[in-house]
């Protein structure tokens, strides 16, 4: 397949080609190549990347002044398709020259990208601090305007020695089409926790400096208008939904009376003893109605009056109601003149319910059934007719 999108890895290892990062990153070339990405290493040894001085000057001006290798290398990845991070455990860490070209980018970290490009993160040690290596390189990916698609770490001490390398080289070529496929169809992945807790860091690190050493900083912010929201940093948007606050009011009411007649539901069901437990054998809605007051917990309905309509719809047709009065509840065929609920469901829904192969409460929000009326009494059903539901 051809390349039509460029992968650039740094790799922080002072053993270019042949150490264990470098192997790694070799086991993600073919598989990035079959799904048409070309993967392009920067061996940082072979650059010249001078220590950060701490002295602000890229917050301030909006670059460093120290005229080495790093700027080009930085470009590189801000241009790239997707990016890559990799460095083996040097003392529980990066190597220094893979520190040496973070520090350099602090700028860059200051000033979110509006590209959000795929990235992973690769770390390999000898047998300890790989995994927590490779999540702050997956962090610092944002510095370059990508998130982590993944991790691929490794345990290995003398060169291509690793521990397990048939899993190894599968989890590669897994990451590598990951990595491919989030780049070709330009794929997001959700926003996390981390990615919230930055943004409320650095807008206010940069709103406090923004006079100051922060200038270049405040000028992207709103150029790219970064402080409106966390959405617009982030790029995603919340989805709007149909929820009903009602739903959630008579759902607190329900839980208080159930709260409320707890015991005596308890000492009743307990001297029902199993027949009132045994399975309802139905096919039909109808028969489900029909014999839904059988399954009737008057313990449950003190000082209720109500009126269910089912409007059944699909293979079977029905229109039938029930109604509750003094702690009794009987079977109608056709409408009620005055229904305090009616549900509209397809027959094959109710009868999935009823078996408990599917929630209601689930079943409603997600428009499978209809409601009309009050939603309170919606709410206890299930609670009326606890032995209403058939074995599976």
């Amino acid at each position: 397949m051809e390349s039509r999108f460029t992968v650039i890895a740094v790799n922080g290892s002072p053993h270019t080609g042949i150490g264990n990062t470098a192997l790694l990153l070799e086991m993600l070339r073919q598989p990035l190549a079959e799904n048409g990405c070309a993967l392009d290493v920067v061996a940082l040894c072979d650059h010249e990347i001078g220590y950060c001085t701490g002295c602000a000057h890229c917050l301030e001006k909006g670059q460093c002044w120290i005229p080495d290798d790093h700027r080009a290398i930085a470009e590189r990845l801000l241009a790239a398709n997707g990016i890559i991070l990799a460095s083996p455990v040097y003392f529980f860490h990066v190597t220094a020259q893979m520190k040496a070209f973070l520090d350099r980018s602090l700028a860059l970290g200051h000033k979110p990208r509006p590209s959000w490009k795929p990235g992973l993160a690769v770390s390999v040690s000898a047998g300890q601090g790989e995994t927590e290596t490779a999540d702050y390189l997956a962090k610092l990916l944002r510095v370059y305007g990508a998130f982590p698609v993944g991790r691929l770490t490794a345990l290995a001490t003398s060169p291509g020695e690793f521990l397990g390398r048939e899993a190894v080289e599968a989890r590669a070529r897994d990451l590598a089409r990951d990595l491919a496929l989030a780049i070709r169809e330009k794929r997001r992945y959700p926003v996390t926790d981390v990615d919230l807790r930055f943004y409320l860091f650095m807008e206010n690190l940069v709103l406090r400096h923004k006079d100051t050493i922060m200038s270049s900083d405040y000028a992207h912010w709103e150029k790219h208008g970064l402080f409106r929201d966390f959405e617009s940093y982030v790029q995603q948007r919340r989805e709007k939904t149909s929820y009903d606050p009602e739903i959630r009011k008579a759902w607190i009411q329900e839980l208080i009376a159930r709260n409320k007649a707890k015991r005596e539901r308890q000492e009743m069901r307990g001297a029902k003893g199993s027949a009132a437990a045994a399975p309802l054998q139905i096919t039909t809605c109808r028969e489900l109605l029909e014999m839904m007051p059988l399954a009737f917990d008057p313990t449950a309905a003190q000082g209720l009056e109500a009126v269910y309509q089912f409007d059944v719809s699909g293979k079977e047709t029905l229109q039938a109601h029930l109604k509750i009065s003094g702690e009794k509840c009987t079977y109608h065929e056709g409408p009620a003149a005055a229904p305090g609920v009616v549900i509209r469901t397809p027959g094959e829904v109710w009868l999935a319910i009823a078996a408990g192969e599917l929630d209601g409460q689930q079943a409603f929000m997600s428009g499978k059934y209809s409601v009309e009326g009050d939603l309170a009494l919606l709410l206890k059903l299930k609670f009326l007719f606890p032995a209403a539901q058939r074995q599976k």
